[in-house]
């Protein structure tokens, strides 16, 4: 009989009782006991002891040895040159063949010699003759006071060009003002007429030259013997020294001419290229005088250009016009290598005097003579100056002498010029010029080799006009390859610069502005063999033989 389902309909909550067996009871659950055993951890401290630990360190100057060369297998290399040879000797006698069958066209070349461009024409002034007058124009941008370009520099950069502003024509003390402007050539936009720079200085500035590793520090001296240094990079005031104008010890005519020359213990002491150099200047006054450019207060030693004249035993003081220090060669290892071009190192400097005669002269400045002149200066005591002329024997010019500058290919070459029309060749061992020159019948005031052919240089003349010469030209006569006519107005040019840089760029300037000047390639690519004609122009007595003979062959 089938169950019968509960009712639970009529069952009251409370009293309903339910039976509902276990079921979890009846599965039995197997159970095993399983263990396992493993062997005890070594542990084992261990301590050590160290000393205490000390960084020391040293500094040393660059001895220029090299690294020890890695051993190489050049088994390699040695097939690949050997393999190579014959080709590249047949390669260079092919060279040497195209360059003799050209010869011919080079001297045709050579006759037919290309214009140089004036790029740029560049003056704070307003130009004396201009037929369209700026109502506008300030004071500073009127010459009233007719300034003329006194002397020119590039920075080490080659980018700036940097032009002092004075007068020659000033008789006893100066009253007039002076300038210094610098225009940036790198600038996409030029204006020709305001400097990137300008400052204005009490009395005509006569003199200027760049640092050779700063190309923002410059230097500058003044028609009353006052020096001046400044930082273009500087916002303000960028004066960053003055020479003391109360000392005894001091230029007491125009500083003419400032040279920065690098010197090895200033190196060493302060550790940075930009005070490794000193400033050297010369005057009127006859006195070359050495400063340190980040003290100005006081000169640090100092000569005078003392001599007998022709006939009296007694000694006078020469004025200076002009003053170059003797360069190490191109290429040459000199213990401060990695200096800036212009700055020099070498003790010896020729002098042209307003006498017409060409001391050579020697800086032996040294710490201990140093230091003694400096302790004397600053305690008020009487200061003999020494005379720095090492020889005098040099055939003197009939004029003053305003220009001088030594090649910076051949040590002992150096070129003078002077009011007499002349353009000199020298060699510092032999008394009697190696080339004499007349461009012009003109005075001449300044002259310079070219930083990049050994034997291009140009001269400044009172004609308005600028002669280069290149010495390699296989012309009958020496004379100009090139005229530059800088203003068109017979206005004297009394300064030039080559950029040091820039082979195919020459800034003049004369009384209108500066000329900034694109120099043909035939006048900036070297010349096969022309560092060894110029050793040989070194050696001779008589260029002018020398290249007759030359063409000859």
């Amino acid at each position: 009989m089938a169950g019968v389902p509960p009712d639970f309909a009529d069952v009251i909550p409370g009293d309903a009782k339910v039976d509902v067996p276990s079921t979890w009871r009846d599965v039995i659950i197997g159970n095993n006991t399983v263990s396992t055993e493993t062997a005890p951890l070594k542990s084992q401290e261990v301590t050590t002891q160290t000393g205490s630990r000390d960084n020391n360190g040293t500094q040393t100057d660059d001895g220029g040895r090299p690294a020890s060369p890695t051993k190489l297998k050049a088994s390699g290399i040695a097939d690949f040159v050997k393999k190579v040879e014959d080709m590249v000797a047949g390669e260079l006698v092919k060279a040497t063949e195209e360059a003799e069958v050209l010869e011919p066209f080079t001297r045709a070349a050579d006759d037919e010699q290309e214009p140089a461009t004036c790029v740029q024409y560049l003056s704070p002034f307003q130009p004396d003759d201009s037929a369209v007058v700026d109502l506008n124009a300030t004071s500073t941008q009127i010459n009233k006071h007719k300034l003329v370009v006194t002397c020119l520099s590039w920075s080490s950069t080659g980018q700036t060009i940097a032009a002092s502003y004075g007068r020659y024509d000033i008789v006893g003390w100066c009253t007039f003002p002076g300038a210094l402007c610098t225009w940036n050539l790198a600038r996409e936009e030029i204006n020709s007429t305001r400097p990137d720079q300008r400052i204005d200085t009490d009395t005509c500035l006569m003199s200027c030259a760049f640092h050779p590793t700063h190309p923002a520090l410059i230097a500058g001296g003044t028609f009353n013997g006052e020096l001046y240094v400044w930082d273009l990079s500087l916002e303000g005031d960028l004066q960053r020294g003055r020479s003391d104008v109360l000392l005894d010890v001091r230029h007491m005519e125009p500083i003419l001419n400032i040279t920065w020359q690098y010197n090895l213990t200033d190196a060493a002491k302060y550790g940075t290229k930009d005070k490794a150099y000193r400033l050297v200047t010369l005057g009127a006054d006859g006195r070359v005088l050495t400063w340190l450019w980040h003290k100005l207060e006081a000169p640090i030693y100092g000569y005078q250009l003392l001599f007998p004249q022709p006939g009296i035993d007694r000694r006078f003081v020469w004025g200076g016009a002009c003053m170059c220090f003797q360069r190490e060669p191109r290429g040459a290892s000199t213990a401060s290598g990695g200096r800036g071009i212009g700055g020099e190192a070498a003790g010896t400097f020729l002098v042209g005097t307003e006498g017409g005669k060409i001391f050579k002269c020697y800086n032996d400045a040294n710490d201990t003579n140093t230091k003694e002149f400096s302790r004397a200066v600053a305690a008020g005591e009487r200061v003999e100056l020494r005379t720095p002329v090492r020889d005098a024997g040099y055939a003197p010019h009939a004029g003053a002498v305003f220009g001088v500058d030594c090649s910076p290919f051949q040590r002992e070459l150096f070129l003078t010029t002077s009011t007499d029309g002349s353009v000199r060749l020298y060699s510092s061992l032999r008394m009697q010029p190696l080339l004499h020159l007349e461009p012009t019948s003109s005075y001449l005031f300044a002259v310079q080799w070219s930083p990049f052919r050994p034997l291009v240089f140009a001269a400044a003349a009172a004609d308005g006009c600028v002669y280069m010469y290149d010495l390699v030209r296989n012309h009958e006569v020496v004379r100009p390859v090139l005229t530059l006519d800088t203003n068109g107005l017979h206005k004297p040019v009394y300064t030039l610069a080559f950029n040091p840089r820039k082979p195919d760029l020459l800034a003049t300037g004369d009384a209108t502005g500066i000329q900034v000047w694109r120099l043909p390639s035939s006048l900036t690519a070297v010349r096969r063999g022309e560092e060894t004609l110029l050793a040989k122009v070194a050696m001779t007595d008589d260029v002018q033989e020398m290249m007759r003979e030359r063409r000859g062959h």
